[in-house]
């Protein structure tokens, strides 16, 4: 099978997949949400996902009872039914279905999707074009709630202009990409915007830092200027499936190139650490 969803126990093909009308993500995005490589049908970094996911439940108070071994049996039997070697995952929780009305409703019971389909790792040797948006999520981006709309609006720009992604910034700062993390080299140092609440705290953000440091080359957590990022040595995107993505136009500018063997570096490192994990 090609792909494979799963809504509160009924497994289909994900087109023929039903949820009811009255699911609170349909009117309210009152939800959260994650996403995971899988290869060869095993998760990589399964357990930060896990915790991540949890702590979103947590913020949004949503009473997701499941347990985390629960929860794996189930995405692993949905990933077992999809024959590619190579797949994302996708499975969010929402606070339930009842009738539409915005405090909690009463005795409403979370509602698991799931869904997975083959998805090849991104080409991490071609240069990307980028493009630069103001910022105008709500205040708690590290939260992966499924409430995504002005990163739908991004990605959509991104696209209609020939490009990859859609740097955010707000007042000059740069925060982080529409569905990803930004990387910068400058003078030999990786440096990417702290884990507060402007961005969400990507796992394979934090996986680059951690080799990073394991190489010797240091790593600062604070956050770049627009003016800084185009004077970069080198930007990175990074994502579940962009691993160290390299950027050569920001904004129709050309940018980076100029330290690609420290770039291709990292890169290696990561596939390496990435392959050897699963």
């Amino acid at each position: 099978m090609e792909n494979i969803g799963y809504y509160n126990g009924v497994f289909a093909p994900v087109e023929e997949l039903m949820i009811p009308a009255c699911d609170r993500g349909v009117y309210f995005g009152d939800g959260v949400y994650e996403a995971l490589r899988v290869e060869r049908h095993r998760f990589f970094a399964l357990e930060e996902h896990l915790s991540r996911f949890r702590a979103s439940l947590a913020f949004l108070r949503i009473p997701f009872e499941m347990t985390d071994e629960a929860l794996v049996a189930i995405l692993q039997e949905t990933v077992d039914r999809v024959e590619s070697e190579s797949q994302q995952i996708y499975f969010q929780v929402t606070r339930g279905s009842a009738m539409r009305t915005h405090a909690f409703p009463e005795g409403a019971q979370p509602n698991l999707l799931i869904f997975t389909r083959g998805v090849p790792l991104a080409d991490i040797v071609e240069r990307r074009r980028l493009i630069v948006l103001p910022d105008t999520r709500w205040g708690h981006c590290n939260i992966k709630s499924i409430n995504l709309i002005p990163s739908v609006l991004a990605a959509q720009a991104a696209k209609e202009r020939g490009c990859t992604e859609a740097v955010f910034h707000r007042d000059g700062v740069v925060t982080e990409c529409s569905s990803s993390n930004l990387l910068m080299l400058k003078d030999g140092v990786l440096r990417t915007a702290p884990t507060d609440e402007r961005i969400l705290p990507g796992v394979t953000r934090g996986h680059f830092l951690m080799l990073a440091r394991e190489l010797g080359v240091p790593v600062d957590e604070t956050a770049f200027t627009l003016e800084e990022a185009y004077d970069a040595d080198e930007l990175m995107v990074t994502s579940t499936s962009l691993h160290g993505l390299p950027v050569c136009e920001l904004e129709g500018k050309p940018v980076c190139g100029r330290d690609e063997p420290l770039l291709r570096k990292l890169q290696k490192a990561y596939r390496e650490y990435f392959y050897g994990s699963i």
